[in-house]
């Protein structure tokens, strides 16, 4: 109990830890892939007057796609690596008849070698068309890659009907509410019309078919799992009143960078088709990784508008992933007792009784992020890389590993290369304010050999 007590006091005293430690121990699982490492999403914006509209395309891709070469000219100051980022973005109708076609070209930086391979670090670029009323479908191919194979994605179609009947004019677009400058801003997510996990707020923007100004009800409700997904635990439908606003629409921001994409909320006159914009408000906090449905219910009425959406865990940790090897990787803070009765049920049981173990000890129980357990996970990811060998292939198992997991990034490491056996001491200025030192024995693995 003792031991469990000092290393979650440690997990949560790890942004400072692993400041103080980031130069020391690399963190090879920035190596892995966590996710596609390509995202697109496109949003349609309403023209003033018309039966016209602009389709703007956001797309992400990670660090690791692209070629990054050393900057040398001194008078560059945007960083010291630079890549080409180069997409080419084709817009075609039902009948797969390209109408337009566009190569978007950026020339984006990074500071450090180590971002220039980092598959979890992203840059944002953007391109837009201009349509008429009707359905399209849009191909993004990245040409600027690694790989002999080039990635392609395709979106979900897009519709722009502003003069039938149907409620829901454009999809559905998800971001951060921001204010810059004292503009109200939607910091788009780009994640393939998927929300990220996480502690942050998100707001889904739609577009609907209303002359005046409507009031609705709507209702946040999580929908079944299937038999792939990872099962959490169910929360509790969320519901709110919303308005319909017919003079306060999404424009491009000239905020958007290739950090991040913005749309600002614009107010206008109102326009003479039936067009309004409507915000729901999605509390991230509450809600947990899976798939997830708007109701969106026009007042005194039975219309109901339905968008639905997924909330995805990016970076969720690759050890907490598999569900056998979370629970073994919880061996150096849980009794044998504790380790059983995580591992007595079914798959379905077993998922469920690991979260709530590590629901009782969350930092932050009014939010569904667990900090703690995230960090935990993610110093297993990175034992297992930063201290493998062909002796020891899983890190996080060997004896630097087990103290690293517990205790996250030392203060110091000094390390002695030179004596007849190798020696490691970590030095830790921050709880456990200890020292260890690790010492290669006869078979060629660090053993603790001192706590001080």
């Amino acid at each position: 109990m003792k031991l469990l007590l000092v290393s979650l006091l440690c997990l949560s005293a790890v942004y400072q830890a692993s400041a103080q430690g980031a130069q020391m121990i690399r963190n090879r699982s920035m190596f892995t892939e966590y996710g596609e490492r390509f995202y697109a999403d496109a949003y349609v914006v309403p023209h003033d007057v018309g039966d016209s509209a602009t389709v703007v395309v956001f797309f992400r891709i990670a660090n690791d796609m692209m070629t990054f070469v050393r900057v040398r000219d001194v008078q560059e100051v945007r960083g010291n690596f630079s890549a080409e980022m180069s997409v080419s973005i084709e817009l075609r109708d039902t009948l797969g008849v390209i109408r337009q076609r566009t190569k978007r070209t950026d020339t984006v930086f990074t500071n450090t070698f180590e971002e220039t391979n980092d598959k979890n670090s992203y840059h944002v670029g953007w391109t837009t068309f201009r349509i008429g009323q009707g359905t399209y479908v849009l191909g993004l191919e990245v040409l600027s890659q690694k790989e002999s194979n080039q990635k392609r994605l395709k979106l979900p179609p897009v519709a722009f009907m502003p003069r039938r009947s149907t409620r829901l004019l454009a999809p559905a677009a998800f971001g951060a509410p921001e204010t810059i400058g004292g503009i109200d801003m939607l910091r788009l997510f780009v994640f393939n019309s998927n929300l990220p996990f996480g502690p942050e707020q998100a707001r889904a923007l739609l577009l609907v078919a209303d002359s005046t100004e409507t009031r609705y009800t709507y209702r946040i409700r999580q929908l079944p799992w299937d038999n792939k997904e990872i099962r959490w635990w169910r929360v509790s439908d969320i519901e709110g009143r919303v308005q319909s606003q017919r003079d306060r629409f999404p424009a491009i921001s000239s905020a958007s960078s290739s950090e991040a994409a913005y749309l600002e909320m614009v107010d206008r006159p109102a326009p003479t088709r039936a067009i309004a914009s409507v915000e729901i408000p999605i509390p991230m906090a509450t809600l947990v990784p899976g798939r997830y449905q708007i109701d969106l219910v026009k007042a005194g009425t039975k219309d109901t508008i339905a968008v639905k959406f997924q909330i995805i865990w990016e970076m969720m940790p690759f050890s907490l992933r598999t569900l056998d090897y979370a629970i073994e990787s919880m061996r150096y803070i849980c009794t044998e007792e504790t380790l059983d009765s995580l591992t007595d049920g079914d798959a379905s049981e077993n998922r469920q009784a690991l979260m709530n173990w590590w629901r009782r000890q969350d930092p932050t129980a009014t939010t569904v992020y667990n900090e703690r357990m995230a960090e935990y996970y993610r110093r297993v990811d990175n034992a297992f890389f930063a201290f493998s060998t062909i002796n020891e292939p899983d890190g996080s198992r060997t004896e630097r590993g087990k103290i690293y997991v517990l205790y996250g990034q030392p203060t110091e490491i000094v390390k002695d290369l030179k004596a007849t056996s190798p020696r490691e001491v970590w030095k830790y200025k921050t709880a456990p304010k200890q020292t260890f030192t690790f010492e290669v024995n006869d078979r060629g693995l660090y053993k603790l050999i001192d706590v001080k």
